[in-house]
C-alpha cells in the first residue's frame, strides 16, 4: 500500500473516531480516568506540559501517532537536522537548529562547515558585546555606548524584541534597548526624544539590506545623526545582513557587519546574529543560556519517539482540532507579564509559516491549514475576550503559559497562578445553571505549560518547542513551512503606489478605489512644484 493510501486510511480512521468523540465531554474523560492528568503530562527540561484538558483519548492519540508515522514525520525531522533542502520552493536547507548546536557537532552543507561558521560568528558577537560592556567601544564623542536601537521588521524585530522584553531582569549594566520597525515617522520622533545620540548604537537588521521599512528608518536616523554633528557614523551603525556590499555602501565597515546566512529564515533567526540586541541586553553568557535551552529541545525533538515527543504531540492535537473540530483560531494566553509580546511573536511564527493553500506538489489543498493565532496576557484577558471563550459559539483551543515561581511579591504570584488554573478548569468543566445566561457549557480544550521560572535557558526551550511544533504542523498539512511569498505582493504594490503618490498625474492601470484613495491623499498633501 502506498504512503498516500496509508494517509487516506488514517484520515478515514480519524474521521470515524471524531464522530464517536463529538458528544463526549471532557468532564466524562476525567471522571472515567483518575490518572488522566498524570498520563497526559510530560516534562521537557524545566517545562511541564499538561495536555490532559484536550478532547483526546488513548485511541485518539494512537490514530494520530499512526497518521504521523505514515506522514513520515520522523524522516522529515531527520532531513531537516542533516541539512537536506526541505524548503523546496526556494531550494534551501533549513538550519536554524544549527545556530544553537554545540561546537563539537558536525554538519557540512555544499562543502561548507556550517557548525564552524556558526561558532565563528558567535565568537565575533561575543567579542563585540564584551567591547560594549567593558566600555572600550566608544561613540564619536568618546563616550561609551549604553543604548541599543534595533532597526528591523518582521523576524528581524519580533524575535529579539520579544526576548529582550521577556528577559529584562537579566539586563547587563545600565543599558537600554529600543526597537524600531514601523515606517510611521511617529516611532522615530518618539525614539529621538528618548535617547542620547552620543551613546547610542544603531543595529540595522536586514538579510537583504533592501527591506524598504528598515532602510527608510535607517536612512532617516543616519541623516539625523549627521545633522546633530556626528562626524563618524561608523562608530554608531552596525549591520546584520547577508548583503555586505549594500551595508558598506550605507557606510558600515565590514568589521561591523555580522553575518545572516540565506538558510536562516527571518522568523527562526533570533538565535543568529539577529540576536545581537539580545546579547547586548542580557550579556553573552545569558545569550548562550538561551541557545542551550533551544539545543536541549532540539535534542528531544530529533531523538525522542513520536509517542513521547512533545512538539509532535502538540502539533497532532492542533491538526485534530483544525481539521476535524473546525477550529479556526488558537489562543495563547501567558500568565506572565514578561511574555506579554509572546502572542505577537507566535502569530508570526505560526501564520507566516503555515498560512498556505498549496501543498508541497504545488496543488491547491482542499482542507484547512493554519488557524488564526492570537492572544494576550492573563489576567487582563479574563476581563475582556474570555467572555467569548466561555460562552461564545467558536471552538477555540488555548495554550496557557505560567511560571511556577517568580521573583517579587509571593501573594501576587499565587493569585496569578490561581487565576490561570481556574480559567483552564472553568473552560473544561463549565457550570450548569438554571438561568441560561449564567450557564457555562465547558468542554473547551486547553493545554497548560508551566515552567519553574523564566530563565534564558527556559525561554530558549519554550521558543524551540513552538518552532518544532510549527514544522510538524506543516508536515501534517503537507505544506512548506519555510517560505513566505504571501508577504511579497503588498510590498511590490506599495512601491508602485508610492511612485504614483509622488507624481502629479494618475498612473494608468490602477483600480478606481485605489486611485481615488491616492487622489484624496494628494488633496491633503498638494505638490510643492
Amino acid at each position: 500500500m502506498t504512503s498516500s493510501n496509508d494517509k487516506q486510511l488514517s484520515r478515514a480512521q480519524l474521521s470515524a473516531h471524531y464522530e464517536a468523540m463529538q458528544n463526549i465531554h471532557l468532564c466524562d474523560l476525567f471522571m472515567h480516568d483518575p490518572q488522566r492528568a498524570k498520563t497526559y503530562t510530560q516534562q521537557l527540561g524545566s517545562l511541564h506540559i499538561d495536555f490532559s484538558k484536550n478532547i483526546i483519548t488513548k485511541e485518539t492519540l494512537d490514530i494520530l501517532f499512526k497518521y504521523a508515522s505514515v506522514s513520515k514525520i520522523q524522516e522529515s525531522i531527520k532531513a531537516m537536522f542533516t541539512g537536506e533542502k526541505i524548503n523546496t520552493s526556494e531550494n534551501r536547507a533549513v538550519l536554524h537548529a544549527a545556530l544553537r548546536s554545540t561546537v563539537d557537532q558536525e554538519l557540512e552543507i555544499d562543502n561548507e562547515d556550517v557548525i564552524g561558521k556558526v561558532h565563528t560568528e558567535l565568537n565575533r558577537i561575543k567579542k563585540f558585546v564584551t567591547r560594549i560592556h567593558d566600555k572600550s567601544y566608544r561613540g564619536w564623542t568618546n563616550k561609551p555606548i549604553d543604548t541599543f536601537v534595533n532597526i528591523g521588521i518582521g523576524g528581524s524585530d519580533l524575535g529579539p524584541k520579544m526576548v529582550v522584553n521577556a528577559l529584562e531582569k537579566y539586563r547587563q549594566f545600565e543599558t537600554r534597548s529600543f526597537f524600531i520597525s514601523n515606517i510611521d515617522y511617529q516611532a522615530i520622533e518618539s525614539l529621538q526624544k528618548s535617547i542620547n545620540p552620543e551613546t547610542t548604537l544603531f543595529i540595522v537588521s536586514s538579510k537583504s539590506f533592501n527591506t524598504i521599512e528598515t532602510l527608510t528608518n535607517a536612512e532617516t536616523l543616519k541623516e539625523w545623526m549627521q545633522q546633530i554633528g556626528c562626524d563618524d557614523l561608523s562608530k554608531h551603525f552596525i549591520a546584520v545582513s547577508n548583503n555586505h556590499d549594500a551595508a558598506n555602501e550605507f557606510g558600515i565597515n565590514d568589521e561591523n557587519v555580522f553575518e545572516l546566512w540565506g538558510w536562516v529564515g527571518g522568523r527562526f533567526s533570533l538565535w543568529s546574529s539577529i540576536g545581537l540586541p539580545i546579547a547586548l541586553s542580557i550579556g553573552f553568557d545569558n545569550f548562550e543560556g538561551l541557545l542551550a535551552g533551544a539545543h536541549e529541545t532540539d535534542e528531544h525533538f530529533s531523538k525522542t519517539p513520536i509517542e513521547k515527543n512533545i512538539p509532535i504531540i502538540l502539533a497532532l492535537i492542533d491538526y485534530w482540532y483544525s481539521n476535524f473540530f473546525d477550529a479556526e483560531t488558537h489562543a495563547f494566553i501567558p500568565y506572565d507579564e514578561s511574555l506579554n509580546l509572546f502572542p505577537d511573536y507566535l502569530s508570526q511564527l505560526f501564520m507566516e509559516s503555515n498560512g498556505k493553500s498549496l501543498d508541497l506538489n504545488g496543488h491547491r489543498v482542499n482542507y484547512k491549514t493554519m488557524p488564526i493565532v492570537w492572544g494576550s496576557t492573563g489576567s487582563n484577558s479574563q476581563h475582556s475576550f474570555f467572555q467569548l471563550l466561555h460562552q461564545g459559539t467558536h471552538f477555540v483551543p488555548i495554550d496557557f503559559l505560567v511560571p511556577l515561581s517568580k521573583q517579587g511579591n509571593k501573594k501576587h504570584h499565587a493569585q496569578l497562578l490561581a487565576n490561570c488554573l481556574a480559567q483552564s478548569q472553568a473552560l473544561m468543566q463549565g457550570e450548569n445553571n438554571t438561568d441560561p445566561n449564567k450557564h457555562f457549557p465547558g468542554n473547551k480544550p486547553s493545554t497548560t505549560i508551566l515552567y519553574s521560572e523564566l530563565t534564558p535557558k527556559t525561554l530558549g526551550s519554550l521558543i524551540a518547542m513552538y518552532e518544532h511544533r510549527t514544522f510538524v504542523q506543516g508536515l501534517l498539512w503537507n505544506i512548506n513551512s519555510f517560505d513566505q511569498y504571501g508577504v511579497e505582493l503588498g510590498k511590490k504594490l506599495a512601491a508602485e503606489i508610492y511612485d504614483n503618490m509622488e507624481e502629479t498625474v494618475a498612473t494608468e492601470g490602477l483600480d478606481s478605489s485605489t486611485q481615488n484613495l491616492i487622489n484624496l491623499y494628494k488633496q491633503y498633501n498638494p505638490s510643492k512644484d
